[in-house]
């Protein structure tokens, strides 16, 4: 499995770092279900001196987890750095590949690829204070023109860090095309250091065909896993199947749902955690029959008892479905035959 500096990782599938999505209970369902590393959403280095607790607080019971912070001034970087292992963090990664226009605009993200020379310095320092693994997530460069991610992932190496995460779209892409698995490849090549790929891994069979293809050492999976926890099972993990995925049932589907609202609970309150359930639903039953018109009619739904209700409903009705469907399906056999 995957090492991280001193860190070994149970698994090399991690959960990438994801706003408003990889908050505790989202990175405890990951790491229940195998996950070999989460990562919390990005934090503004400013923001966590200033804020501390309401910004980011680890569980005992989800470890190992990394956080990721974001900024363009180096001190800052180094004491949020400091400060986020001094609350239990088990690793920092730096934010060098975010593509948001509110994260660029104040030079921090993907724009900070721009400027190989303040990479080098902001991890030099920062590993100078950490003593946990430090790790960078990247993107391919900012546009076809200045694809530099080679480049930026030696100068990592060479400052001290353990790892890195590469995202091989450009800025001016965003999310949009295909990512491009040959960079990835290419710095695995480029360094001695394990590097983790990420972009258009949705199945465990993508997972293991990236590796596969680039050598990389670990995959990082993001709205792979959005609605699908499961996609960090042990055994996908391992790529003992030769399947896109272990599907789970319904059954747990359903019970997933539960459980992850308790968690948003604790964490946000009742009210809180009816805000935030309802997109996480959406994901849950994504690709189920009739999906679409009944992700349609969360939104309304603002107690606790309609909406769960209204869960148990749509659940029962696509077992009741699949039965009858069986058992039309048996039926014409046996006249069939």
């Amino acid at each position: 499995m995957m090492k991280l500096g001193s860190l070994r990782l149970i698994s090399n599938l991690v959960l990438a770092p994801m706003s408003g999505i990889t908050d505790f209970p989202f990175r405890r369902l990951a790491k229940e279900k195998g996950c070999g590393l989460t990562f919390t959403e990005m934090i503004s280095a400013e923001g966590l001196l200033y804020k501390r607790e309401s910004l980011l607080k680890i569980n005992e019971d989800e470890h190992p987890v990394s956080v990721q912070l974001s900024s363009s001034n180096p001190e800052a970087l180094t004491k949020a750095a400091e400060m986020a292992e001094a609350m239990g963090a088990d690793a920092i990664d730096i934010n060098m590949g975010c593509p948001a226009r509110q994260v660029v605009e104040t030079g921090a993200g993907v724009a900070l690829m721009q400027f190989p020379e303040k990479v080098g310095g902001i991890i030099t320092g920062v590993r100078r204070k950490a003593k946990v693994p430090l790790t960078i997530k990247i993107r391919s460069g900012w546009d076809r023109e200045h694809v530099n991610a080679v480049a930026i992932s030696k100068i990592a190496e060479d400052c001290g860090c353990d790892a890195i995460s590469l995202h091989p779209r450009t800025k001016v892409q965003g999310f949009r095309g295909r990512a491009d698995w040959n960079l990835i490849a290419e710095v695995k090549r480029a360094v001695h250091i394990p590097v983790i790929g990420n972009g258009d891994v949705t199945t465990p069979l993508l997972a293991k065909r990236m590796m596969e293809e680039t050598g990389c050492d670990g995959v990082m999976i993001g709205r792979g896993a959005l609605g699908n926890p499961w996609i960090f099972r042990l055994e996908n993990s391992g790529f003992l199947e030769e399947r896109s995925s272990i599907f789970p049932s319904l059954e747990e589907r359903q019970s997933i749902i539960e459980y992850h609202f308790s968690l948003l609970r604790d964490l946000y309150g009742e009210k809180g955690a009816l805000r935030e359930i309802r997109r996480h639903v959406a994901c849950y039953t994504k690709g189920l029959p009739f999906s679409t018109s009944f992700r349609s009619t969360l939104s309304g739904m603002k107690e606790k008892e309609v909406l769960f209700e209204a869960i148990t409903s749509y659940f029962d009705f696509i077992k009741r479905r699949s039965q009858c469907q069986l058992f039309a399906s048996a039926e014409s056999k046996s006249v069939t035959g």
